[in-house]
């Protein structure tokens, strides 16, 4: 069920794709959408992306390292709820764990992403 063919994946690209749970030292993995925030010129050449998961689980306090997906940000991220990126969680994956393309964050979100990254590495 991964994608075999190959993609042109961009930054701010939400795509569906096995993620890697980090409660199972990374043995298990999650179908989740994930946010792709890689240099889209890097993943023209390379075979990882590297990517922000995303959960559904709004119950918590969202923390400054985590960006809410909510509102008209939903149709265009290919989601169907509310959902949060967590910008402390960060993988690299191989694009073969990549399902397929949902979506792309609006101009806003990647930008909010983005700050909350910054946090998330005190860059």
């Amino acid at each position: 069920m991964t994608n075999s063919s190959p993609t042109n994946f961009q930054r701010g690209n939400v795509v569906l794709c096995r993620t890697p749970m980090p409660s199972t030292q990374l043995q298990e993995f999650k179908v989740r959408p994930a946010v792709i925030i890689s240099a889209s010129r890097l993943n023209d050449i390379l075979e990882d992306v590297i990517i922000i998961p995303c959960t559904s689980n709004t119950n918590r306090s969202l923390t400054a390292t985590q960006y809410l997906i909510t509102g008209d940000e939903i149709i265009a991220a290919g989601i169907m709820v509310d959902s949060v990126v967590r910008c402390e969680s960060i993988f690299t994956v191989n694009k073969s764990m990549i399902i397929r393309k949902l979506g792309m964050l609006t101009q806003e979100a990647l930008e909010g992403v983005s700050r909350c990254l910054m946090l998330a590495l005190e860059l």
